[in-house]
């Protein structure tokens, strides 16, 4: 995929000159008649739905199409590996106010019209769709992003802290106010340059709370709406504990199917079922260009799996209609192969910078103190990191592909730090790394040549790994060999995604490995390198506690981290020449202190190797891959269709 520095003014997030993003659905809206799916004109003629016309709103959504106009029908085959997979569901339907094109240089309007700043960039004002509504036919306005901001951001019980995209410099958040039925003013204390990066990810994911909630469904379960009494005989006898646990729950559409939202395909069952399916959002704000109302596929389902290799034998067999989520890099040449059969096309999305695989190594672990410690010690870290033989693993795990780095911005992104910097502690100089491990005091060894900490224990390292987008256990075996090899022993255990995060939250896990797919967008996106964000990687969950209790609880991060969060929180309200000298020194600050340990970056291994049918069209061959940019949602799922 061709790359360049010209979308370096989108991936900063700044939209000065952006003006109202209207105007370009305006010039493309249809003056005739819109056409809806068969299946709806149907329940129009039966007196089920309204007419075409009144289900959207004044000013719809123009979808551009990759290939031609498409065709009404059929069902997207899709898998999954069960509730824990959510993410699977909201990078396909990408259900935001405003989200990134295709090739990740813009931010474009979706459920929003437009979005105008004012010229100190403190003020944006977001203007919604007249008439749009609800997948219930309720009408979609202001109210909703008010309830949001009145009921869910402000309450402490449902949001104990503040994130980082809304809050102010002193901390507390910004003004939210309705201006009318379809406008919302966000009033800053210092310019927001970076609003419209941060608004196209607030869609709920990772079981967040989305910046716009169906408010006249939630009332129901929030007390400031609905008697306390009422709301905790209903949360026990969901089996829930507190009325806020109720209320997350039946926020959640992968969980609660009768939850309306504004995406093109809605949940009818639960991502606990074998399969979940999705189904036509009848009030979906989306046309094509010629006046088709969206989406054209009339279902998505999604078929569990246990694991990853399952799903990988399915993918080969041609089950699925398009799936890149799970598809292992590995299994590549099979899939290459395959393909002469005619059943299917393998398309490529490499990512967009970072590495595809990172050892995040725990420096607030508090199970064993002197491991712990040692852990937290940069020429632990350091040593760890020159142990590890990146070429066997290039060649063996990613085929070849890609290059050893740490997880920086690629070298055509503005905030790429230099080359220096992207491939700092990546040769393999095992002498150097025995070396710095004696000068930490490991200089003692038991009879199998492991390294002795100071209360005699051998100095042991377990590292957790979720088998979800890439053959990571290959990884983690491959470098717990060379740890070995150096001294430490290394453990390498596998762990259902559920679990392993909640001992992460919890901070009992001393290393994972994990992809490092935010480092396009430090900022915003719940990017990995800022500590007080959730959830990130494995680098110091105490920390996060330190943060957010005001030094009360948890533990202090060092400068250098601290050093990273001042950034984070200046590079918001700077514009762009000034974000990219912050950004740089960022990411030299990031891969000199090993907050993570990169592998090998720049593959398609993350979710960027796509199988999609031969008659399932308009896939982009090319695509910004990126967790910030919700790939495969970027895409505009909603206009992929069956080619009769």
């Amino acid at each position: 995929m061709k790359r360049t520095v010209s979308r370096r003014r989108a991936l900063i997030g700044l939209a000065a000159g952006m003006g109202t993003l209207a105007a370009r659905d305006n010039a493309l809206a249809q003056a005739g008649r819109y056409k809806e799916a068969p299946s709806l004109a149907e329940q129009v003629r039966a007196g089920k739905l309204p007419p075409v016309e009144a289900r959207l709103p004044q000013n719809p959504l123009v979808v551009p199409v990759v290939e031609r106009v498409g065709e009404y029908g059929g069902v997207w085959r899709r898998a999954f590996l069960g509730p824990a997979d959510s993410n699977n569901y909201v990078r396909v339907v990408y259900d935001a106010l405003f989200r990134f094109s295709p090739d990740g240089a813009k931010i474009e309007p979706k459920i929003a019209e437009g979005a105008e700043p004012s010229a100190d960039f403190r003020t944006w004002t977001i203007k919604l769709r007249k008439g749009a509504r609800w997948s219930d036919g309720a009408p979609f306005t202001a109210d909703d992003i008010l309830f949001w901001y009145n009921d869910v951001l402000l309450n402490k019980e449902l949001t104990p802290t503040l994130p980082g995209w809304i809050r102010n410099p002193d901390g507390l958040a910004a003004k939210v106010e309705k201006v009318d039925e379809a406008a919302v003013r966000f009033t800053y204390a210092a310019p927001a340059t970076l609003f419209l990066t941060a608004v196209a990810n607030q869609d709920g994911a990772d079981r967040t709370f989305a910046m716009f909630l169906p408010a006249h469904y939630l009332k129901k379960f929030h007390p400031a709406h609905t008697p306390k009494a009422d709301i905790d005989k209903a949360a026990q006898a969901a089996g829930f504990k507190t009325w806020t646990e109720l209320f997350a729950n039946r926020n959640a559409p992968p969980e609660n199917p009768e939850r309306p939202t504004m995406a093109a395909w809605s949940p009818a069952t639960r991502a606990s079922d074998p399969v979940f399916t999705l189904r036509r959002n009848p009030y979906y704000v989306g046309v094509d260009t010629a006046g088709n109302q969206l989406p054209y596929l009339d279902e998505v389902r999604f078929t569990y799996f246990a694991d990853a290799q399952a799903l990988n034998l399915a993918a080969i067999a041609g089950n699925f209609d398009m799936q890149e989520r799970h598809i292992n890099m590995t299994n590549y040449p099979v899939f290459k192969e395959q393909e002469k059969t005619g059943k299917y096309r393998v398309i490529t999305w490499p990512t967009f910078g970072g590495a595809d695989a990172v050892i995040a190594v725990n420096q607030t672990y508090a199970a064993d103190p002197v491991m712990g410690k040692l852990m937290a010690t940069r020429d632990f870290r350091i040593a760890l990191s020159l142990a590890i033989n990146r070429e066997q693993i290039k060649e063996s795990v990613f085929l070849g592909l890609g290059e050893p780095r740490q997880g920086v911005p690629a070298p055509w992104h503005p905030y790429f730090p230099g080359a220096e910097w992207a491939q700092k502690y990546t040769e393999f100089k095992r002498d150097e790394a025995n070396k710095l491990l004696d000068g930490v005091g490991l200089t003692k060894k038991d009879a199998q040549g492991i390294r002795l900490l100071s209360n005699g224990k051998p100095a042991t390292i377990e590292i957790s790994v979720v088998p979800a987008f890439g053959a990571w256990p290959d990884v983690a075996l491959l470098v717990s060999k060379d740890w070995e090899a150096v001294g430490i022993k290394t453990i390498v255990q596998i762990r259902e995604r559920a679990l392993h995060f909640t001992m992460r939250d919890n901070n009992e896990l001393m290393a994972e490995v994990w992809n490092e797919d935010t480092s396009a967008f430090p900022y915003t996106g719940n990017a990995k390198v800022d500590p007080r964000n959730a959830p990130i990687l494995t680098m110091g969950p105490l920390w996060l506690r330190w943060y957010a209790s005001g030094g009360k609880e948890g533990a202090e991060p060092p400068p250098e981290m601290k050093r990273i969060v001042e950034i984070v929180d200046k590079a918001r309200t700077v514009g762009p020449d000034e974000q990219v000298k912050l950004s740089q020194e960022l990411y030299r600050n990031w891969a000199d202190n090993l907050f993570e340990i990169g592998t090998v970056g720049l593959t398609p291994m993350v979710q960027g190797v796509v199988v999609a049918g031969t008659r399932f069209r308009n896939v982009p061959t090319t695509l910004g891959n990126d967790w910030p940019l919700r790939s495969p949602g970027n895409a505009r799922t909603e206009q992929f269709f069956f080619a009769k």
